[in-house]
C-alpha cells in the first residue's frame, strides 16, 4: 500500500494541529516497514524527518511556495495530482478544494467555524467552513481527535466514516530530565524568578484569556493573590484590541507575555508554575492541559465537555466563562496542599502517539 502524507503545514505556524500531524506521521512511518510512504513537504524537509526519509520504504517531495492560500489551494493540488497513492492523509488541515482522488482521509480537529464563528476572523471562518464541507464530501474517512469532536461533527454532518485518534504527549515531556542550570536559564529568559500562574495557548478569542486577565486583575485589587501571570503563546487576531479594553494598567508589570516558546523550554515553565489555568471556551482536544498534568502542575480548566473527556476527574474545573467561578476555584487551588499531581501523570499515560498511529495504520490496512 502506498500512503501519501501531506506535511506542508509544518512549514507555517506550529500549533496543535501541526503538532498532531507531525507526531502521528513520525510514529506511523517510523514503525511501519511494510507499506510505502510518500511525504510531502513545503520548501524543505522538516527537521524531525531527517532520519525518517532515509528509510527504504520512504520517498519524499518538496514543493516550493510562499503565499499560504495560493500554495494550499493551487500549487499543492496540482502537485498532488501527479502522484499516485492508495491513501492520502491530511492530518493538519483538510485537503485542497480542487483535489479529488479515491482514498482521501481528512482530519477535522474541531468545528470552531460552525459552533463559535465569532471567535474567528470572518475570512478564516469562511475558509474553514468551505474546507470542512469539502472534506466531508470527498473523504473516504474522517479523522478527529476526541469523542467530543466526533459527536460535534456527527451532529452537523453525516460522514461516511469517522474515527477518533487522540493526541499524545510529546517526547520533550516523556524524555524530560531536570537540569538545574537549564532551569535557571529558562527562569531568567522569561523573568520567572517569582511565583506565577500560567496559561498557554494562542492569544485569540477562543482561548478566553480575556476572562483570565479580568479575574487576575480583580483578585489583585482584592489583594487575594500576589503571583504574577504568565501568558505563553503567540499573539492571534484581535489580541491588541482586547488588551486595550481591559483595566489591567495597575498590574501590567506583573503580566508577562512570553510569545512563542520553544518546546524544550516548556517543561520548566509548567514545572515552576503555581497553577496552570486553561480557560478555553471550545477545543477539539486540548494539548496544554495534558502537558501540565504530566509535569505534575496544579491544573484548573473550564468545564467544557472535551476537557472533562480528556483530563478526567482529578483536575479542577470552573464553570465555563464564569469569572466568579474562576476566581473562587483559582484561590482555592492555590491554597490546596492535598492536590494529587501523581494521579494526573498516570492519566496522561493514556495518550500515546505510537498507540494512536498504530490504531490509524490498522484502520487504513482494514480498508485497503
Amino acid at each position: 500500500m502506498r500512503i501519501l502524507i501531506d506535511l506542508t503545514a509544518l512549514a507555517d505556524n506550529f500549533s496543535g494541529l501541526e503538532r498532531y500531524a507531525l507526531n502521528i506521521s513520525l510514529n506511523l512511518v517510523r514503525n511501519d516497514s511494510k507499506n510505502d510512504y510518500i511525504l510531502i513537504f513545503k520548501n524543505s524537509v522538516f527537521k524531525d524527518f531527517y532520519e525518517i526519509i532515509k528509510k527504504k520504504n520512504v520517498t519524499y517531495k518538496i514543493i516550493k511556495g510562499k503565499n499560504k492560500l495560493f500554495f494550499n489551494q493551487v500549487i499543492l493540488p496540482i502537485e498532488l495530482l501527479k502522484i499516485k497513492a492508495d491513501k492520502y492523509l491530511f492530518l493538519a488541515f483538510p485537503s485542497p478544494l480542487l483535489f479529488r482522488r479515491k482514498g482521501i482521509y481528512n482530519a477535522i480537529h474541531d468545528l470552531t467555524a460552525f459552533y463559535y464563528p465569532e471567535t474567528m476572523k470572518k475570512s478564516s471562518m469562511l475558509y474553514f467552513k468551505y474546507s470542512i464541507l469539502n472534506a466531508i464530501r470527498v473523504s473516504e474517512g474522517i479523522i478527529t481527535v476526541s469523542n467530543t469532536s466526533k459527536a460535534d461533527i456527527e451532529k452537523i454532518f453525516k460522514p461516511k466514516k469517522i474515527n477518533v485518534f487522540y493526541n499524545g504527549i510529546s517526547s520533550v515531556f516523556s524524555n524530560f530530565n531536570f537540569n538545574s542550570i537549564e532551569n535557571e536559564f529558562v527562569k531568567n529568559k522569561y523573568s520567572l524568578n517569582e511565583k506565577y500562574i500560567m496559561c498557554l495557548g494562542t492569544l485569540e478569542p477562543r482561548k478566553n484569556l480575556t476572562l483570565m486577565l479580568q479575574a487576575y486583575s480583580q483578585l489583585r485589587r482584592e489583594k487575594k493573590l500576589e503571583e504574577k501571570l504568565v501568558l505563553v503563546g503567540r499573539k492571534g487576531w484581535k489580541v491588541d484590541e482586547v488588551l486595550r479594553g481591559l483595566d489591567i494598567v495597575d498590574f501590567e508589570d506583573d503580566i508577562i507575555f512570553t510569545g512563542f516558546v520553544e518546546d524544550e523550554y516548556l517543561p520548566y515553565l509548567y514545572l515552576n508554575c503555581e497553577v496552570f489555568v486553561f480557560p478555553s471556551i471550545y477545543e477539539g482536544f486540548g494539548i496544554p492541559p495534558i502537558e501540565a498534568m504530566y509535569m505534575e502542575s496544579k491544573v484548573l480548566l473550564s468545564d467544557i465537555p472535551v476537557l472533562k473527556e480528556v483530563c478526567g476527574k482529578n483536575v479542577r474545573y470552573f464553570k465555563n466563562n464564569d469569572i466568579n467561578s474562576l476566581k473562587n476555584e483559582l484561590i482555592d487551588l492555590l491554597n490546596d496542599n492535598n492536590y494529587n499531581t501523581k494521579s494526573n501523570k498516570e492519566r496522561v499515560a493514556l495518550y500515546n502517539w505510537k498507540n494512536e498511529s498504530d490504531k490509524l495504520l490498522t484502520m487504513l490496512t482494514k480498508e485497503e
